[in-house]
C-alpha cells in the first residue's frame, strides 16, 4: 500500500524521476491499468505482482522484481518505475550533474571513479518483510512502514565499487545499462569471495540482507564490481 496526499487512486499517474536527464529516461506510474510499454526496463515498485500482456499473451512482474519489455500493456499494478536508455555516446557525461560518492564518504577511497544521482523520495510503503522478502506465511503479519528512496549510479568498466557493509535500510539494485556483479564476502577482503550474482540489463538481484524473526535484518560483506560502463538503480527501503 502506498501512503499519498490524493487518497483517491488515479490510474496511471505518471511523473519524472528526478534522475532523468539526456541518457536516462524515467517515469514513475501509480495505479497502473492498461499502460503502453514500447521499449523500458519495468521496475515493480510494489508488494503485489504486476501484471502485463503481449497480443493476449500474459506475464507477471513479482514485488520488487524487473524485466525488460518491449510493446506491452501494463495491465494492472500499484506501481512500477519505467526506465529508458536515451542514449550512450559519451555515456561519461551521465556523471556531470552527479556526485562523486567520496564527497559523501570520507573513507571512500580516492581513485574510485563511482557517481551517485539525486535521490527521489518516492513515499511511504508497509508490509511485512519477513512476507515480502523471505517468503514465510504467518498467522499474523507485523506490516512496518517503509520510506521508498530511489537512485542512480555510474560507474566506468573494471571498477572496484568497495567492499562494505551495515546498511540501515534494505535494498536491492536493478541493472540499467552495462553488465556487472553484486558480490557477498566472508570478510573484508577480495579473496573470501562466496557468492557472484552476475547483472545483465533489465536484471534485480534477490535481497543481500538477512531478516530475523524481529524484522532486524544485517547484510554480509558485499560490493558491486562493474565488468563494463555500468549504470544502475538503488530501491532502497528507509524503516519508520
Amino acid at each position: 500500500m502506498v501512503f499519498g496526499a490524493n487518497a483517491v487512486p488515479e490510474y496511471n499517474h505518471a511523473r519524472s524521476l528526478t534522475f532523468s536527464n539526456d541518457w536516462i529516461e524515467s517515469t514513475l506510474i501509480r495505479a497502473v491499468k492498461d499502460a503502453s510499454v514500447e521499449n523500458e526496463i519495468v521496475v515493480n515498485l510494489s508488494t503485489s505482482d504486476l501484471y502485463y500482456k503481449a497480443e493476449g499473451r500474459p506475464g507477471t512482474i513479482p514485488p520488487w522484481k524487473s524485466t525488460i519489455l518491449r510493446h506491452c500493456i501494463l495491465e494492472k499494478g500499484e506501481m512500477a518505475a519505467l526506465i529508458h536508455v536515451r542514449k550512450r555516446v559519451n555515456l561519461g557525461g551521465v556523471a556531470l550533474d552527479w556526485e562523486w560518492y567520496g564527497h559523501r564518504n570520507p573513507e571512500f577511497p580516492r581513485g574510485v571513479p563511482l557517481y551517485i544521482s539525486s535521490q527521489d523520495d518516492i513515499g511511504d510503503v508497509e508490509f511485512d518483510a519477513l512476507v515480502t522478502f523471505a517468503s514465510q506465511t504467518l498467522v499474523s503479519p507485523s506490516p512496518r512502514r517503509y520510506r521508498l528512496k530511489l537512485n542512480l549510479w555510474y560507474t566506468p568498466e573494471e571498477t572496484d565499487c568497495g567492499i562494505h557493509t551495515g546498511h540501515k535500510f534494505l535494498e536491492v539494485h536493478t541493472q540499467l545499462l552495462g553488465t556487472g556483479h553484486m558480490q557477498k564476502f566472508r570478510e573484508n577482503n577480495a579473496a573470501t569471495l562466496y557468492e557472484d550474482v552476475f547483472m545483465p540489463p533489465g536484471f534485480t538481484h534477490e535481497p543481500f540482507f538477512m531478516l530475523q524473526n524481529d524484522r532486524s535484518f544485517t547484510y554480509p560483506w558485499h560490493r558491486y564490481y562493474a565488468d563494463t560502463d555500468c549504470i544502475w538503480m538503488a530501491i532502497e527501503l528507509h524503516p519508520l
